[in-house]
């Protein structure tokens, strides 16, 4: 049943808003998944709260067009966009990580921050570790000096234990 002005309306009113607001935007064909992948995709989304919907194209250039960004979608199929509010990279990484696992879905192009990455950069934006990762590995790396420097005290200790004479 085809939509009516009023839905078409709301629909843009929607993109136009979730992208106004988005920090990371990925375009990604669906084309050829089936509905119990592309579910389980959109589930893996959620979970990492990155919002995923099904756009015609006309929509999305209108969309991007009113908020005065410019990208240039050189593809012809509808796409599932995934965006996120909070990270830039998210959409990035479960998209590629979903691309590993179900073939049918790929990287189209993205958009970081209102400005327009290509398909091998937003892939190489899906490779790098979420932010907590990346925290964690650079506490890792200040912990390690404090931490030899403690096994050097400690292991110093206990030879002038051992050398100590009896009391």
């Amino acid at each position: 049943m085809p939509k009516s002005k009023v839905q078409k309306e709301q629909d843009l009113q929607e993109l136009t808003d979730k992208l106004k607001n988005a920090k990371g935007v990925v375009f990604a064909d669906y084309r050829g998944t089936t509905v119990k992948d592309l579910t389980k995709f959109r589930k893996d989304l959620t979970a990492e709260k990155v919002f995923a919907k099904v756009y015609k194209l006309s929509l999305v250039e209108k969309a991007l067009k009113a908020l005065g960004l410019e990208a240039k979608l050189g593809f012809k199929t509808p796409v599932i966009l995934a965006i996120s509010q909070e990270d830039e990279i998210t959409p990035a990484r479960l998209v590629k990580t979903a691309g590993k696992d179900v073939k049918t879905i790929s990287i189209l192009e993205g958009l970081i921050e209102g400005k327009a990455f290509s398909k091998a950069e937003v892939e190489t934006l899906g490779g790098l570790p979420s932010k907590d990762q990346l925290r964690s590995q650079l506490l890792s790396v200040f912990n390690g000096p404090i931490s030899a420097f403690a096994r050097v005290l400690d292991a110093r200790a206990k030879k002038m234990a051992e050398t100590a004479p009896a009391a």
